[in-house]
């Protein structure tokens, strides 16, 4: 009897067990939303092609690229966003990360695949660009990671309620004309569209096998008619390129024949097919129509209808022209549209009429697909019963549950911004958005003042989070692994760069900001507990010690150094009261960097070049042991007050002054700049200067520019200070224990 009542307690327990895994309060599938899985070629690339080693042709990772919206370009082929950023907006998901950007390996909220120059088969620009079946292969990646994380039951859950949005086979028909390909000639057209849609045709059954259930199509543009198409035979006068759109019509009858066969074959197949083909004619001949002025010729390009592939100079043409307004444009370039378009597609493929829905089973438009979870949740409770029934044969050690991680949130200057400041309306000299920074990781410029990763990217990385976006990054707003609100310039004082910078005070109004939403979406006790467990990280006080040597400082001048040190201390100290206020109690204080020794201030007396500010260096020194007795102060004062303080100063000026010993050759001069040391601030064209030397091997040098480390550098400190020995942190923790790792 005994015996039968433990089994019983036993199995109850169990099923509790797993009915709270599959529906309790804290599962995935109430807290997460659906995720959006991207596949195709540039017009939804929304950076994978930065990382391949491909040409500009398939690039556009300089201005004027995402000049309209981001400022700077992204990667993606317009003035701005793309199609998916769209949908991912109405969807309620922050823009979905291009799989191939460094430090991107968290995949709840989706990935993008498509890469500029993709076509459904792999000899389209063959080498240049990951083919559709190169991004099923990196998704079938993702769905290994969703295993591991979560389980299988859970993983196979997830998949089926995620969307799938497809653009894919304009190059396959565009670059027969534009190489001298010879696979169109040596297949009749429809056997050639028939290979087309049947290499697509398994790429869907493949992620149909793996779970997918709800699909996305936008079928081919009336490519004959892009500006890039309409010039290449001159004897067509500028007319749409017959032979081209009649294959991308081809494409788009098979592709409907095959959706609807897909749907009678394929159990719980449900898909979205958006017309694009037929709406963009529209706009081409009646653009006042949709608020257009210009419909044929594109924004940036050169010659007829500006249909040479030359936007941006960094193609085979160097000069181009570039438009005053591109939203009075349908095209951005030879061959993409402008963000204007692509919103008013996304807006109809969202929440529009289903393309010839009468005659289709299982059609809707994405809204729908998005908001579809009757079925799926119907599904999830077949799955889990299953796996119940299995679980009580078959013993198992396997957990379920995703693996905890510590927020991180980061404030500070520029030697944490991550690219706060490419939003912002400021001077060039607080910005890193141009060539070269980036250079060395990234292949493009993110805003990062280095050739690559900063500090709180290493510590992402060593914490096992993603790189830490920027708070002023447009369309981010999931804060589950933090933010990132520093910025290029900041000081811990308002008066230190006012108004070109964002102030440490401006930054914790943000994170209050971010703190009422979490408690908005979380509830109070909950986003209290999340908020207790994140680690914030600050680097400041640089800049206030800086920028009275490079400007009039009343506010210096007229006080005494221990003064105006006081100050500084004094802002920083009641932003970690504040935010302890809210429930911070992990700190990590980043500090020490031998300001007086940067290439810039070395060339800032002309009868002493060469030498560091004695001055600068005193108040660095100072302002270190003014905030290591200050935080002493706070641990007594501060119930449950964690810390980790790292103080760079000594390791720095060694690396600087012994560069061999740690394997760099040069520590004194930047890599990038003008004049004496590169200590003139010009790289990448900074204040307006056109010139500026660039060293051919960043990694041997300790400055990249006039006032910042390299990445190598970074690297170096990022390490000390996660797993530093107290000759770094002092009488504190470091960031290995701080993070509880």
């Amino acid at each position: 009897m005994a015996k039968q009542s433990f089994i019983s307690l036993v199995f109850f327990l169990h099923a509790a067990l797993l009915i709270s895994t599959c529906f309790g309060s804290k599962s995935w599938l109430s807290k997460r939303q659906v995720a959006l899985f991207i596949f195709g070629d540039s017009y939804l690339d929304s950076g994978n092609n930065n990382y391949i080693n491909t040409t500009t042709l398939d690039q556009a990772n300089f201005l004027p690229y995402g000049e309209t919206y981001f400022k700077f370009p992204t990667g993606r082929f317009s003035d701005g966003r793309l199609m998916s950023d769209f949908i991912a907006e109405y969807a309620h998901l922050p823009f979905v990360p291009p799989f191939l950007q460094p430090g991107f390996h968290q995949y709840y909220g989706g990935a993008n695949f498509a890469s500029a120059g993709a076509g459904a088969l792999v000899e389209t620009f063959h080498g240049e660009v990951i083919d559709l079946k190169t991004q099923l292969k990196y998704y079938k990646k993702v769905e290994t990671w969703f295993r591991h994380k979560l389980g299988n039951v859970e993983a196979k859950v997830t998949l089926s309620r995620a969307v799938y949005l497809f653009s894919i086979g304009t190059n396959d028909y565009i670059s027969p004309f534009l190489t001298n390909s010879p696979m169109l000639k040596s297949y009749p057209r429809s056997q050639y569209v028939g290979m087309v849609i049947g290499n697509l045709t398994s790429v869907i059954q493949e992620i149909y096998a793996g779970g997918g259930r709800k699909f996305g199509f936008i079928n081919l543009l009336d490519s004959g008619c892009l500006p890039g198409v309409r010039i290449i035979k001159p004897e067509n006068n500028g007319s749409c390129l017959k032979e081209v759109s009649s294959l991308a019509k081809l494409h788009n009858q098979a592709l409907s024949k095959l959706l609807i066969q897909l749907g009678n074959q394929l159990e719980g197949f449900k898909y979205s097919l958006y017309d694009s083909n037929s709406n963009l004619r529209q706009r081409i001949r009646h653009p006042s129509k949709y608020g257009f002025k210009e419909g044929k010729t594109a924004c940036c390009g050169t010659g007829e209808f500006r249909g040479v592939f030359s936007c941006g100079g960094k193609r085979i043409v160097n000069e181009f022209e570039l438009c005053e307004n591109p939203n009075e444009y349908v095209f951005w370039d030879s061959l993409h549209l402008t963000e204007k378009v692509y919103k008013q597609f996304a807006n109809e493929m969202w929440g529009g009429q289903p393309w010839n829905s009468k005659a289709t089973k299982g059609l809707n438009n994405l809204k729908s697909l998005f908001q579809d979870l009757t079925k799926m949740t119907t599904l999830r409770l077949q799955i889990c019963i299953l796996a119940f029934c299995a679980s009580l044969l078959i013993p198992s050690s396997y957990s379920h549950g995703e693996e905890k991680h510590a927020a991180m949130f980061i404030l500070g200057d520029s030697i944490f911004d991550v690219g706060n400041n490419n939003y912002i309306n400021t001077s060039s000299f607080f910005q890193a958005n141009n060539w070269p920074y980036g250079e060395t990781f990234f292949n493009y410029a993110t805003g990062r003042a280095s050739d690559g990763r900063l500090i709180p990217d290493f510590i992402a990385e060593y914490a096992k989070l993603p790189f830490i976006p920027p708070y002023l990054q447009p369309g981010f707003d999931n804060y589950i692994y933090g933010v990132n609100f520093a910025s290029s310039g900041a000081g811990a004082l308002a008066e230190t760069h006012q108004g070109l910078v964002t102030d440490l005070k401006t930054q914790l109004r943000y994170f209050k900001k971010v703190e009422k939403q979490l408690r908005h979406k979380l509830g109070d006790a909950e986003a209290y507990t999340f908020l207790s467990s994140a680690v914030y990280l600050i680097s400041i006080g640089s800049n206030d010690y800086f920028a009275p040597f490079h400007s009039n400082s009343s506010l210096f001048e007229s006080h005494s150094h221990e003064e105006y040190v006081g100050m500084v201390i004094g802002n920083l100290t009641n932003v970690i009261e504040e935010i302890y206020k809210k429930g911070g109690r992990k700190f990590g204080f980043a500090t020490g960097f031998p300001v007086g020794c940067i290439p810039s201030m070395r060339i800032l007396k002309p009868e002493s070049i060469g030498a560091c500010s004695e001055e600068a260096t005193a108040l660095v020194k100072l302002h270190s042991r003014v905030l290591a007795k200050d935080l002493l102060k706070l641990n007594t004062k501060l119930q449950g007050f964690k810390y980790s303080y790292a103080n760079f100063y000594n390791q720095v000026n060694e690396i600087i002054e012994n560069p061999l010993k740690y394997g760099f050759k040069e520590g004194k001069a930047a890599c990038c700049g003008s004049g004496p040391y590169r200590g003139i601030s010009s790289c990448g064209g900074r204040n307006g200067s056109a010139e500026f030397q660039l060293c051919e091997n960043v990694t041997e040098y300790v400055f990249f520019d006039s006032g910042h480390p390299t990445e190598r550098v970074y690297q170096k400190l990022s390490k000390l200070w996660w797993s530093g020995t107290p000759n770094v942190t002092g009488t504190s923790i470091n960031l290995t224990e701080l993070f509880g790792l």
